[in-house]
């Protein structure tokens, strides 16, 4: 009658949980960047359409102000969570850029403080969301920001 695993029984054991995890741990952080990627552009898609609702009822785009008065401004146009109270899910946080000061209208991805917002998270916002060429189309990036163009 036998009474315990052999050793090579156990070796067999490791080693396949090893392949098995080596499989399935990859698999688990690329899910984690497409959900934060995908988050990033939901934001991104409820602020322009914040931003069209606010257009459509005055026949302008906001102004281009600080950052807080941009929030309260929007606030009204959003139907859950205004994204510009939290850090964008691909890090940084997000500042409207509009009239005066900017033509066309964009959404900028900025980083402040420790919510880093990289290139490398730009060039895959840009292939996510567009041609995956950030000199080019909806996406672009300059300095340490991501525009998102969203006005004419």
């Amino acid at each position: 009658m036998r009474q315990a695993f052999t050793l090579i029984e156990v070796i067999i054991v490791i080693v396949v949980i090893g392949i098995l995890a080596a499989a399935v741990i990859p698999k688990a952080i690329n899910a984690q960047q497409e959900t934060a990627l995908a988050a990033t552009v939901a934001d991104l898609k409820a602020i322009e359409n914040a931003v069209s609702l606010y257009y459509s009822e005055y026949g302008a785009y906001p102004r281009d102000v600080n950052r807080r008065e941009v929030v309260d401004v929007l606030d009204p146009y959003f139907k859950s969570e205004n994204p510009f109270s939290k850090t964008a899910p691909i890090g940084g946080i997000y500042d409207y850029e509009g009239p005066p000061n900017w033509s066309p209208v964009q959404i900028s991805i900025r980083s402040e403080n420790s919510s880093n917002h990289s290139e490398d998270k730009a060039i895959e916002l840009d292939a996510y969301m567009d041609n995956g060429d950030l000199s080019s189309g909806t996406v672009r990036r300059s300095g340490n920001r991501t525009y998102y163009i969203i006005g004419k």
